[in-house]
């Protein structure tokens, strides 16, 4: 179950984080700047459709770790699905956040490997337990939304929960996804008026 978050991460933050980036380079970001579409319905359109494909991605690593691993689904497939949905969003604002703020596509590309790659394996939880790091590093380990998401995919799969035994870290992926576009869209716009 963790290692379905560590790859959603990765391949959600790499998707994104060029995004920006290569519509600077291609020029049609002034093309989006003269549309009747504010910076907020703009940045949301770049990530509903990533945010559809990722969902798929999703299903089809459940389905393949089922089917060849035997990962049993004990608890609610609803919850799973709309912390997917959420993480999924979170992690592809983290990408535009990067895109947002790197100048080039190999700047964009090598910021979302150190910071999907990293916090996905050694914060999240899923290499090592979070009670046993440094306090510090556990408070650090709220900064990605991958620790959250570990512990709502191990409790769904492997301990049966539910809706009220994840609430909280539902909570906090809910106040992460808030957090996160509203930061993506701070920048696109300031970016925007450059």
């Amino acid at each position: 179950p963790g290692l379905i978050v560590v790859i959603i991460m990765i391949v959600t933050v790499q998707q994104t984080a060029v995004t920006i980036v290569r519509e600077r380079d291609l020029h049609t970001a002034e093309q989006m700047l003269v549309s009747p579409l504010r910076h907020t319905e703009l940045v949301v359109g770049k990530l509903l459709p990533w945010t559809v494909l990722a969902v798929l991605e999703m299903g089809v690593i459940i389905g393949l770790g089922m089917w060849l691993f035997e990962l049993p689904l004990r608890g609610s497939s609803v919850v799973l699905g709309l912390a997917a949905v959420m993480f999924v969003f979170a992690s592809l604002a983290i990408g535009l956040i990067i895109s947002s703020l790197t100048p080039s596509a190999e700047t964009a590309n090598i910021a979302a490997l150190l910071i999907a790659v990293l916090p996905s394996f050694l914060l999240s939880g899923f290499a090592f337990p979070i009670a046993s790091m440094p306090a510090a590093l556990q408070a650090v380990t709220y900064l990605f939304p991958a620790r959250q998401m570990v512990v709502i995919s191990r409790g769904v799969f492997l301990q049966g929960a539910g809706f009220s035994e994840v609430a909280f870290e539902l909570a906090q992926l809910a106040l992460y996804v808030v957090v996160a576009v509203t930061v993506a869209v701070q920048l696109y716009a300031r970016r925007a008026r450059r």
